[in-house]
């Protein structure tokens, strides 16, 4: 148990000596110890006091709640590692670089533009009138 005068030199609690009567400030010390053992047990972090002139303590607010540890985990991987053998292909070895280009054709030297002939001209499709 802390003592008064250790508590009343401490720069957290000074200002609240600073408001009671020298009198009363073994009833601010004992508000003061029980304040903080209460607001100890809910587990919050921070609270809002109000002391009156006789050092009676009133908790006014109290802060969030301290979170769980077992809230914060880290994110499990949604991907299997590149050396995960899922990642391997059944394509024959000399088919792979045939298969490049047709799936591939920026990488192959092409353009990466379809070679179709529907996407020469103005307009792939001819235009009709709406008649509904």
């Amino acid at each position: 148990m802390p003592s008064l005068m250790r508590l009343r030199r401490h720069p957290d609690f000074a200002g609240f000596f600073d408001l009671v009567h020298p009198f009363f400030w073994p009833v601010l010390f004992w508000q003061l110890i029980r304040a903080s053992k209460y607001i100890a047990t809910l587990g919050c972090r921070e609270a809002l006091v109000d002391v009156n002139w006789w050092g009676f303590v009133t908790i006014a607010f109290l802060g969030d709640r301290d979170p769980s540890p077992s809230a914060y985990r880290p994110l499990a991987p949604t991907r299997k590692p590149w050396s995960d053998p899922v990642w391997s292909s059944s394509v024959p070895a000399d088919l792979l670089p045939e298969a490049r280009r047709l799936i591939f054709p920026c990488t192959s030297g092409g353009s990466g533009r379809a070679r179709s002939a529907l996407t020469k001209g103005a307009s792939a499709l001819t235009a009709t009138a709406d008649t509904s």
